[in-house]
C-alpha cells in the first residue's frame, strides 16, 4: 500500500472541501470544458490555463492533425453534446446550474495561445449549457428551450483574473441575478462581459487594464477553420468529387489539402513567431494576417443587450414583450483603460438579393477593404474572372455539394449556407457576365458595423451606470471604401448608410427606460452618473462620443459625469467630438447642471419614429432571430 499516495489524496480532498467550496485545478480541464451542473460553491485553487488535449508537436504532427486540433467532435468524448460543442470548446467553464458561486481565490483562468488561435468563439465562463439559445447563431446548438440551461443566481468574486480569451471573458443568455465583483479582466478580444436578456446584473469594482493587443489573424482564419469539417465530410463520402475552380479542375482532395496546409502553416508560424511569416507563406499572409493586432470586429468592455445576440444595429424601440428585455442592471465603480480596437469592413457579395455566406455564416470575401484590392478574382475591362483561394475554393465546393444534396444535415448543419448557383457557375467559368454587387456595413460574419463602445446597454428596463472610469481608448479602423451597391439592412433607421467603422463611444444606451413605466426623476429613473471618460482617440471617426443616448430611450438621469475626450479639443459645433449626444427619438432624458462635458452637448431635434417601424416580417435582415445568414 502506497501511504504517500493516500496522504496526497487526503490532502486534495481536504483542499476541495475547504470552506465548503470545490477546488478547481488544471486537471479538471484536461479533457475540455468544465461543466458546472450542480449548485454549490467553487473556487480556483490554481492558475488555470485552458488547453485541452494540447499534445501537438509541430515538428511531427500532420497538417490535418493541426487543423483539427481541439475539436471535441473529432475527439468523440461522450461528455460533450455534439450539438452544443459542434463549434468547439466554447468555454473553459460552462455554468448550467442555478445557485452557483465561484471564487477566483486570487488565481487566474485563461485560454492558452494555441486554443485562442484555433477556437475563435470562446468565453472563459459561459453562463449556460450552450453559447446560443435555440435557433440562434451559426448553428442550432439546442433543439428546444427546455434543452437550454441558463444559470440563475450566479456569483463571481475576486480577487483574481479572467485572462486571455478569443472572444469574451464572461458570456451568457437568459440569465437571472448575476453578480461579478472585484475581478480583473484582461486580454479579451471582444468584451469582458457580454450578457443578453439578463434579469438582474451587478458588475462592481472590476479592473480592466487592457484588452488583447497581439491578435495575429483576421476573421477569415476562423472561416477556414469552420468550413474544414464540411470539406472533410465531402472527402470521406465522395472522395472523387471535383469541379472546375479558377480554370483548373480541382478534386476535393486538392481543395482539402490546400485548406489544411494553410491552417497548419498559420498555426506553426504563430506558435513560433507570434505572427504569419509573409516570406514563407505569402498566400496565408494575404488571407489571414491582422495588421492591427486587435480583434477585427466589434469591441466592448461591458455589453448588456435584450433577447438574442447584439449583432444588429443600435436598438430603436424597446420590445413590447417585457420578457425580452434586460432589467435591473448595475455597472458600478469599474476601471477600464488601454483598450484598442478596429473594425474590418467585409464587403458582402449579393446574388439574387441574398448575401453570399458559407455553411457556418462566414461571408464570401472577394474584396480586401484594408488594402483596397480584389481577392479571389481579377477585373479587366469590366469583366470579372474567378481565381480563387483556399477559403473561397472550399466554401464554393461545399456550397455546390450542398445544392446537390450531397451533404446531409447532420451535426454539421447546413441551413445557414446561401452560396448561390450563379456564383458557383461563375467560379466554374460558365457565367462570364457575372458582376459582384457588394453590400457594405458588415463584418466577416455580416454583423452590423457599429464602431466600438466601452459600456453598451440596450433593450433594458432599469439600469445604473455609476462611478466608472474609462481612459485611453484608441480605434485603429480606417475609413470606408466606395464600392457599395447597398447597405446592411439590419442597421437602425437613423444609421441606414452610416458606416461607423472608426466611431467610438464611451457609454452608449439605446432603447432603454426607467425601472418602471414612471418617467419621474426620482428613484424610478435609470441613471448615468459620476463616470469619468477621458482620452478617446480615433483618427478616421465620424463620431467620438463620451455618452450617447440612442433610440426611443426615456426616463434616464444624467448627472455629475466628467467627459474630456481629448485635452486638445474644446467645443466645436461641426467636429467629431461630443461629450453628450441625445438622439432624436429619446425623451425624458434629464441632464443635470453638475455634469462637465468638455466637448459639449448635442440634443438632436425631436422626431417620431416612422409608422412602419419596426420593419414588418419579410423586410428584416434577421430571419434567424438575430443572425443575418443569407440576407
Amino acid at each position: 500500500m502506497n501511504l504517500s499516495l493516500i496522504a496526497a489524496a487526503l490532502l486534495v480532498g481536504s483542499a476541495a472541501a475547504q470552506n465548503g467550496a470545490q477546488c478547481l485545478y488544471n486537471h479538471h480541464f484536461a479533457d475540455g470544458t468544465f461543466i458546472i451542473d450542480q449548485s454549490g460553491s467553487y473556487k480556483l485553487c490554481d492558475d488555470i490555463v485552458f488547453c485541452p488535449h494540447n499534445d501537438i508537436n509541430i515538428e511531427t504532427a500532420s497538417d490535418e492533425d493541426i487543423a483539427q486540433a481541439f475539436d471535441p467532435i473529432e475527439q468523440g468524448n461522450p461528455k460533450y453534446n455534439n450539438n452544443e460543442y459542434a463549434l468547439g470548446f466554447f468555454a473553459a467553464i460552462a455554468v448550467q446550474a442555478d445557485d452557483v458561486s465561484l471564487s477566483l481565490n486570487g488565481y487566474s483562468i485563461a485560454q492558452c495561445r494555441e486554443h485562442a488561435l484555433m477556437q475563435r468563439f470562446f468565453a472563459v465562463i459561459e453562463l449556460a449549457s450552450a453559447p446560443f439559445t435555440p435557433s440562434v447563431g451559426p448553428h442550432n446548438f439546442v433543439s428546444t428551450e427546455s434543452d437550454f440551461k441558463a444559470a440563475k443566481n450566479f456569483k463571481l468574486t475576486g480577487p483574481g483574473t479572467i485572462g486571455l480569451s478569443s472572444h469574451h471573458g464572461i458570456h451568457g443568455n437568459e440569465n437571472e441575478n448575476v453578480q461579478i465583483t472585484g475581478v480583473t479582466f484582461k486580454d479579451f478580444e471582444v468584451g469582458a462581459v457580454s450578457l443578453n436578456n439578463v434579469k438582474g446584473l451587478e458588475i462592481k469594482n472590476c479592473d480592466i487594464p487592457n484588452n488583447r493587443q497581439d491578435v495575429p489573424i483576421l476573421g477569415s482564419f476562423s472561416a477556414a477553420l469552420k468550413i474544414r469539417p464540411y470539406l472533410k465530410r465531402l472527402l470521406e463520402t465522395i472522395p472523387d468529387y471535383s469541379m472546375t475552380l479558377g480554370g483548373t479542375v480541382k478534386t476535393v482532395t486538392d481543395v482539402y489539402a490546400t485548406l489544411v496546409s494553410h491552417i497548419a502553416n498559420v498555426y506553426k508560424d504563430v506558435m513560433q513567431y507570434g505572427f504569419i511569416d509573409q516570406d514563407a507563406h505569402p498566400d496565408e499572409y494575404q488571407l489571414y494576417n491582422n495588421p492591427n493586432q486587435v480583434i477585427d470586429g466589434p469591441c466592448y468592455v461591458f455589453l448588456v443587450h435584450g433577447k438574442g445576440p447584439a449583432v444588429g444595429g443600435f436598438g430603436e424601440m424597446q420590445a413590447t414583450d417585457i420578457s425580452a428585455l434586460s432589467n435591473n442592471v448595475d455597472i458600478l465603480n469599474n476601471n477600464a483603460q488601454n483598450i484598442k480596437c478596429f473594425t474590418n469592413e467585409v464587403l458582402a457579395t449579393v446574388v439574387d438579393g441574398f448575401v453570399q455566406n458559407d455553411a457556418r455564416g462566414a461571408i464570401m470575401q472577394f474584396y480586401n477593404a484594408l488594402d483596397e484590392v480584389y481577392i479571389g478574382m481579377v477585373e479587366a475591362a469590366g469583366q470579372y474572372t474567378y481565381t480563387g483561394n483556399a477559403n473561397l475554393d472550399a466554401q464554393i465546393m461545399v456550397g455546390k455539394a450542398l445544392s446537390q444534396t450531397l451533404l446531409g444535415d447532420n451535426v454539421l448543419q447546413t441551413s445557414t449556407n446561401s452560396v448561390g448557383l450563379p456564383l458557383v457557375d461563375w467560379a466554374e467559368g460558365n457565367n462570364p457576365s457575372f458582376t459582384p454587387n457588394f453590400r457594405c456595413n458588415g463584418d466577416s460574419m455580416h454583423h452590423v458595423v457599429k464602431g466600438s463602445i466601452m459600456i453598451r446597454v440596450e433593450d433594458c428596463q432599469g439600469f445604473n451606470i455609476r462611478g466608472n472610469t474609462i481612459d485611453d481608448v484608441e480605434i485603429l479602423s480606417k475609413g470606408p471604401v466606395e464600392l457599395c451597391a447597398d447597405f446592411h439592412k439590419g442597421a437602425s433607421f437613423l444609421d441606414g448608410s452610416d458606416r461607423m467603422l472608426a466611431d467610438l463611444r464611451g457609454i452608449s444606451v439605446a432603447a432603454v427606460s426607467a425601472y418602471d413605466d414612471s418617467l419621474s426623476t426620482g428613484n424610478d429613473a435609470s441613471s448615468i452618473s459620476h463616470n469619468t471618460i477621458t482620452n478617446l482617440h480615433s483618427q478616421s471617426a465620424n463620431l467620438i462620443a463620451g455618452v450617447d443616448i440612442q433610440g426611443f430611450s426615456e426616463g434616464v438621469d444624467i448627472e455629475n459625469n466628467y467627459v474630456n475626450l481629448d485635452a486638445t479639443v474644446g467645443v466645436v459645433s461641426d467636429d467629431k467630438w461630443v461629450g453628450l449626444r441625445i438622439r432624436q427619438s429619446a425623451s425624458a432624458i434629464f441632464v443635470k447642471k453638475n455634469n462637465n462635458f468638455v466637448q459639449g452637448e448635442i440634443q438632436e431635434d425631436r422626431r417620431k419614429l416612422p409608422e412602419y417601424h419596426p420593419r414588418p416580417a419579410g423586410e428584416t435582415e434577421w430571419p434567424n432571430n438575430g443572425c443575418p445568414y443569407g440576407h
